[in-house]
């Protein structure tokens, strides 16, 4: 050992070596010091949060989407990650149950020579359970678009049901599911538009679900303002000489009336005037309808009416004597009046004449008469207007016209019940 101290190369290699190390210290301490004089500070803004649990079964709240980054350290540092934004700001969720926790939240990809921290630190969170169920979707319009005098008729709405999925407790808060209706000032027709689905809670306060599909098709059927009103017949003028007017009917009950709401809410009834003084006989007519002042159309523009009429009596001609002794006359027992017209869910009794009978004589030349048997000769009534209830009907006939035709009865009363 003595001998390699004396050994000059030797001394002059520790020397060196020596020299090698001092150099590198002295060096490492100038850095150290140029480093921590140039120390700075950086807030990173609205840095994105990632959110990591099971999203198919489960939905958070609590997190927030953006939070802000407080880096600190040598400022070569901090430009890097301002710049190359290769850091990542996250929340893990993953081994954590359903309820309410308080998390911190976690950063990566940061230098160990940077101090940093989040703002907040730490959030708090509700883990729930993840549902979906079926709302049905209804119609939501201001109706103060529409153009004066007109109302909305109808609403469809396809497809009527939509899939809500978000939190259990979200999904039992929903009170409403309406479908947007946009529109411009002064509609006066139907209308068809895709509408946007919003979820709602009771107090209109708008919850953050899913929804499937978010847009339904909405039909709107608008119409000028109408009011449905009773029909009334008013006998008019006055009937012949001889013909008595017993009732008119109508089986129309109501009419609707279209126009200003103002000008129809007033109207109570509609008046049908009927001109007696054109009826003869029993039978059905029909009767055009008068536009009301202010009204713009109506559901009806005519009415069939029928009427229960007794005509005028027959006036016989005078008595040609010198003809009197070729006339003769033929008698026809027991001939049933026929009822027709009864709608099937009713059926007759006779009251007069018994088993609806009635004799029928006819009066002509005795070659005319000759031709004339009971196959010849059909009696019948209309009851295609009978009421439940007794009813008095005239008596018609079908039979040859080259002779008089007498009957036993004009007219027979009969009960109309239901089957």
């Amino acid at each position: 050992m003595d001998k390699m101290m004396n050994n000059p190369w030797f001394l002059r290699i520790i020397a060196l070596v020596l020299a090698i190390l001092l150099f590198v210290s002295v060096k490492s301490d100038i850095e150290n010091t140029n480093m921590n004089a140039s120390v700075k500070s950086v807030e990173l803004r609205d840095v994105p949060v990632e959110v990591y649990y099971d999203d198919d079964s489960l939905v958070v709240s609590g997190v927030p989407k953006t939070v802000s980054v407080n880096i600190e350290g040598p400022s070569t540092l901090v430009s890097s990650a301002k710049v190359m934004k290769d850091y990542k700001v996250f929340v893990d969720l993953r081994k954590l149950t359903i309820g309410e926790h308080k998390v911190a939240i976690s950063t990566e990809n940061f230098s160990d020579k940077l101090k940093v921290r989040t703002d907040p630190v730490y959030v708090n969170v509700v883990i729930e359970e993840r549902i979906s169920q079926e709302f049905r979707v209804d119609p939501d319009m201001n109706e103060s678009l529409l153009a004066e005098n007109h109302i909305v008729k109808s609403y469809e709405v396809e497809p009527k049901v939509v899939t809500i999925t978000g939190a259990k407790s979200v999904i039992k808060s929903i009170g409403y599911v309406k479908a947007t209706i946009e529109g411009e000032q002064g509609i006066n027709k139907s209308f068809e538009q895709e509408a946007r689905v919003r979820v709602l809670d009771k107090d209109l306060n708008k919850l953050d679900v899913s929804i499937e599909p978010k847009t339904v098709q909405v039909r709107v059927k608008v119409e000028e303002y109408s009011k449905e009103v009773p029909i009334s017949l008013m006998e008019k003028g006055t009937p012949k000489q001889g013909v008595t007017i017993n009732k008119l009917s109508t089986n129309v009950q109501n009419i609707r009336l279209y126009g200003p709401r103002a000008l129809v809410d007033k109207i109570e009834k509609f008046v049908v005037d009927v001109d007696v003084s054109k009826i003869e006989d029993a039978g059905d007519f029909e009767v055009r309808l008068a536009v009301p002042d202010g009204v713009t159309k109506m559901s009806l523009d005519k009415i069939k009416v029928v009427g229960d009429v007794t005509p005028a009596p027959e006036i016989e001609p005078p008595v040609d004597e010198d003809a009197v002794s070729d006339v003769s006359e033929k008698s026809f027992e027991h001939v049933a009046v026929e009822v027709r017209g009864l709608p099937d869910q009713l059926e007759s009794v006779f009251q007069s004449p018994t088993d609806g009978l009635v004799s029928v004589t006819a009066k002509g030349t005795p070659e005319a008469l000759d031709k004339i048997n009971s196959n010849n000769i059909a009696l019948y009534v209309e009851a295609q207007n009978a009421e439940i209830g007794e009813n008095s009907l005239s008596i018609k006939m079908d039979a040859p016209s080259n002779v008089e035709w007498e009957m036993s009865a004009s007219e027979v009363k009969l009960t109309v019940k239901e089957v």
